[in-house]
């Protein structure tokens, strides 16, 4: 697979190119993209599905543009498809052939099953979702849905609504809400039983911009879309009131982005109705869909078509790209997992050990930009960078425990508003204890054999080489209350204390 890789999705609504840099055989993070309002579905509906000049004109200038783009960036493989608007429109081969002659670029139409295939491969492979869900892709042509198990896509199904379809048949002339209700219930009915399901991921442009606005509306702090959560229940009258909206500046008003604004009633009604037909409350909304299940679809080609169970894509990423001193960390990860079996107890019951070897992994990439406050550059990098398979609260939690190096009170240096998504004040001071312990014992004794005996609050520190500095540096550090800390140098058999 190209080092770069080019995807263009040509959909109902708009039109987008991404492009990806692989860093590593599991690595990979997006470089490039745009988005075009195409609307290459305008006006199709009223004559038989039939694209129009205008919106074929308007696709081919934006397609251009994209063009331009990836020859920028050298990408060295091109991946073009076209969904709903393209696969239904009978004069689609007129359209493809003008595309590949003023552009040079060669259009794959793939079906509405192959879409929830490409969605659901992104989902399964960025998401952490549970062990039965349904991803739910509502474009401007259809709604794609496939059901996952077990990090398997089992079965997909495309419906033929979408926001587009509903705008032009029933919002643009003026027709009851309970006509296009009855509409999309009578598609939802094609949907098999067995797709019911426990969550459901919201894939595609307008769901994502009716979650943007759940965030808005209920001063969510983490402004991350990729992997924000909700529950649909909590949220009824928010979307009674996008759908009874009868201006634009009523959905300003309900944090509505303009560019969403003739769309959003239809693709919140579809959501609705489908998430009442399969009885499903919990939402996971996804930051990718199609076009990063085309790039991973290769990407992954000969393991299964996932990334390994251990590995974090993001994790992965990240080192590739700022750990510029290729310093190892399984020594340090080691002291970390020791130190939390040892300290779990005080801890507390919920386990925080995933998140902490993470931490571990990341530490040295703040160095990329100075070794001056490198803890608060790693924070910042963590919390902007970490994406993948992780929950915001563990994203958040990582961050924290790599924020800790240094400051003897680390809770008092997160955000206030990022508290309410975090553990107790309690749990981060273990944690960054036990991050910032670990990272001190690598920096100073690199190749001595560390041992730790936990017993009766005091935690004894046995080294095979003196801990001079080390000892030094500590006596800075803020201990949990009532714990002690001893340093023994196993050569000399000299005991040395150091407590706070």
């Amino acid at each position: 697979m190209p080092k770069r890789v080019a995807i263009v999705d040509i959909g109902s609504n708009s039109a987008r190119v991404v492009i990806y840099q692989r860093t590593s055989r599991f690595g990979f993070h997006l470089i490039a993209q745009q988005r075009a309002s195409v609307r290459v579905s305008e006006g199709s509906f009223e004559n038989g599905g039939e694209l129009q000049e205008e919106a074929i004109d308007r696709a081919i200038l934006s397609l251009k543009l994209f063009k331009n783009i990836i020859d920028e960036y050298k990408a060295r493989k091109i991946i073009v498809v076209a969904t709903a608007s393209v696969r239904n429109a009978p004069n689609r081969y007129e359209f493809i052939s003008r595309v590949k002659s003023e552009t040079g670029l060669k259009i794959k139409v793939i079906d509405g099953n192959k879409e929830a295939l490409y969605g659901a491969i992104a989902v399964k492979n960025l998401l952490p979702i549970s062990d039965k869900s349904v991803s739910v892709d509502i474009g401007g042509g259809s709604t794609d849905i496939a059901l996952i198990k077990s990090r398997r896509v089992v079965d997909t199904i495309s419906l033929n609504i979408g926001t587009i379809t509903l705008k032009e048949l029933f919002f643009d002339k003026g027709l009851p809400l309970e006509s296009a209700q009855e509409f999309i219930k009578e598609e939802l009915n094609r949907i098999p039983q067995e797709f019911l399901a426990n969550e459901a991921v919201a894939i595609g442009g307008v769901l994502r911009a009716f979650a943007k606005s759940i965030m808005d509306i209920s001063s969510y702090s983490y402004k991350k879309i990729h992997s924000f959560r909700y529950n649909i229940d909590d949220y009824k009258e928010h979307i009674e009131a996008i759908l009874k909206a009868k201006s634009n500046k009523e959905l300003k008003a309900l944090k509505i982005k303009e560019s969403r604004f003739d769309t959003i009633r239809g693709g919140v009604l579809i959501f609705k109705e489908l998430l009442s037909k399969l009885n499903i409350n919990r939402v996971v909304t996804s930051g990718v869909g199609v076009r990063e299940g085309i790039f991973l679809n290769d990407m992954l080609r000969g393991v299964g078509g996932v990334f390994p169970k251990e590995l974090n894509p993001s994790v992965v990423s990240i080192r590739d790209r700022l750990d510029i001193l290729g310093i190892p960390t399984k020594s340090k990860e080691r002291m970390a997992k020791e130190l939390y079996s040892l300290l779990k107890d005080d801890i507390g019951d919920s386990n925080y050990l995933k998140e902490l070897l993470y931490a571990v992994k990341l530490s040295n990439i703040g160095r990329t930009l100075t070794i001056y406050d490198e803890h608060k550059h790693t924070y910042y990098i963590a919390s902007q960078e970490l994406n993948w398979q992780l929950r915001h609260e563990e994203m958040l939690l990582i961050a924290a425990i790599l924020r800790s190096k240094g400051d003897k009170l680390i809770y008092n240096s997160i955000k206030r508003e990022h508290k309410k998504l975090l553990p107790s004040k309690k749990v981060l001071k273990w944690l960054g204890f036990i991050y910032t312990i670990s990272y001190m014992l690598y920096e100073h004794a690199p190749k001595s054999q560390i041992e730790f005996i936990y017993s009766e609050d005091t935690l004894t520190i046995k080294s095979s080489c003196n801990l001079y500095l080390f000892k030094e540096e500590i006596k800075s550090l803020k201990l949990p209350k009532g714990f002690k800390l001893e340093v023994l140098y196993l050569d000399s058999l000299t005991k040395s204390k150091s407590n706070s």
